[in-house]
């Protein structure tokens, strides 16, 4: 709502910020689901730092291991949730509950099996040349459990039904298109 301490054009600068924040909360996720390391890469300014699943670091190695776990995956689903956004001028910190899907082939090789994490992200942005990008993530997880897959047909289900890795995904076709 605006009134005489939030005059419109501030609201509608804070909304625009927390979608652009958004947006790259949820690119992050398509370029983990897709394999697309330039995606992924383009969520973190130079020099980000990270702690998440025992890795502490720069981001830009967290990103080339993500890239080793995620591309041998059958398939990957990354999904975000009450997402709340505190900005300050050019600074943000962004928190999110997440829930990551990965199917993946078992370890001794007998088949395949389905892992599942939960938890939140806690993120620090900063707006750098017009762009919000992350500068510090900490993951922090509550849940993990890796079971038999429930479903029997996803196996022989069509590799075009299927979602693909970058740049064979359906989605990189529609997009090149508009």
């Amino acid at each position: 709502m605006t009134t005489a301490e939030n005059p419109p054009t501030e609201v509608l600068s804070a909304l625009a910020a927390k979608q652009d924040i958004t947006e790259v909360l949820f690119r992050h996720c398509r370029g983990c689901d897709r394999a697309d390391e330039a995606a992924l890469r383009a969520c973190f300014h130079p020099g980000s730092i990270h702690s998440h699943g025992g890795f502490k670091g720069l981001s830009a190695d967290f990103v080339d291991m993500a890239m080793r776990i995620v591309r041998p995956l059958k398939s990957s689903t990354h999904m975000l949730t009450n997402v709340m956004i505190e900005l300050s001028g050019d600074r943000a910190v962004s928190e999110c509950h997440f829930l990551a899907h990965h199917r993946r082939e078992k370890a001794d090789g007998s088949g395949e099996e389905d892992m599942f994490v939960k938890g939140r992200y806690l993120d620090r942005f900063e707006k750098r040349d017009s762009a919000w990008k992350i500068v510090s993530r900490t993951g922090l997880h509550d849940f993990e459990r890796v079971v038999e897959p429930a479903d029997s047909t996803l196996a022989s289900t069509p590799a075009d039904q299927l979602g693909q890795k970058w740049p064979d995904d359906r989605l990189y076709a529609m997009l090149a298109e508009i």
